[in-house]
Formats: structure tokens, sequence, C-alpha cells
């Protein structure tokens, strides 16, 4: 008798589950669209965390990502950009402008229709070098973020950290962006 009602049991949280899935996921929302194909093309502030603070003021950026939906609930995203941190200058650090162009892979995950998590990963082309021994221009980025996504409009919450050989910078990025489907 446990059996049959552990299994009735089991069976009705399938089901239920299943609907409740269906109506929170499989419904039309305001960001879905008939299009797989997106672009975005948003502006972004940076602020650092350390070690950033101690040698760049805030900066900010433009980037255009282009996104392939793969389902309903997942995308694939490719984002180039570019952005500027003004160096900070006083009597104990004297620090030129660093500027970026990010080259960066990630993937979308949409946890409500609106709502998703996302996680980059790249190279960035950094001027002046990021580390001064090796003369490298390419530097290391991760970047996971959250966000929220109308059919037109974006905007998402970042930690981006590019890093080569030891030093590394690390900006909390907020970007507004517009979708254009294609």
């Amino acid at each position: 008798m446990k059996i049959k009602i552990t299994l009735l049991i089991l069976l009705g949280s399938f089901i239920i589950s299943k609907s409740s899935y269906a109506q929170l996921l499989g419904a039309a929302n305001s960001r879905y669209s008939e299009y797989q194909w997106h672009i975005s093309v948003g502006v972004e502030g940076l602020l650092n965390s350390s070690p950033g603070s101690t040698y760049y003021n805030p900066g900010v950026g433009g980037t255009v990502r282009l996104q392939y939906d793969l389902t309903q609930n997942v995308g694939l995203t490719a984002t180039t950009g570019y952005y500027l941190l003004p160096g900070k200058n006083n009597a104990t650090v004297m620090q030129p402008d660093l500027k970026l162009i990010p080259f960066k892979l990630g993937a979308k995950a949409y946890f409500t229709p609106n709502w998703y998590l996302m996680g980059e990963v790249g190279l960035a082309s950094a001027h002046p070098y990021l580390n001064l021994q090796t003369k490298s221009k390419f530097s290391k980025v991760i970047a996971p973020a959250i966000g929220y996504e109308t059919s037109r409009l974006e905007t998402s919450l970042a930690f981006m950290n590019v890093h080569h050989k030891g030093d590394y910078v690390s900006n909390v990025v907020l970007r507004v962006a517009y979708n254009f489907n294609f």
C-alpha cells in the first residue's frame, strides 16, 4: 500500500511540475520572438573593484552582441566592443588610460521568460599592456552576468575580470542595450 501511495505522489508531482514548467517557460513572453538571430547595441558603465580601483577611475564602454537562440530558453552569444578606463593621476600614482577591445563568446540561460544568467569568456586587446614584463597586448576575459531582457530592451549586471600573467583588472559592469531581430 505504501508503495502505491508513493508512486501516486511521485506521478502527481511529475504531472504538476510539467504543467507548471509549461505555464512558466512554455507560454508566450515579451522577450521571445520567432527570430533566432538578435543583435544588441549597448552602452556600459564600469566600476572598478580591487585592485583596479587603485589605478583606474570608473570607465565607460560600448558593445555589440550577436545572439543565436538555440531554444526559447538558451542562446549563444558573441560580443565585441570598446572600454575606456581613465587612469588615476595623483601624487603617488601616474597611470595611463587603459583601453580594452574584448572578443567574448558565451551563453545565456533564461530562468524565467525575461530574466537570464549569462557567462562569457574570451580575449581582450589591452593598450597599454596589462603586464609590462611580457608586453603582450592580449589578456583573458571572464564575465558572468545576470540580466533582464524584453523584445527590444536589455539591461544586465556583470562582473568582468581581465587577466594576464598575474596582473588583472576587475570591473562591475552595468549594460543597457537595444535589441534588433533579424
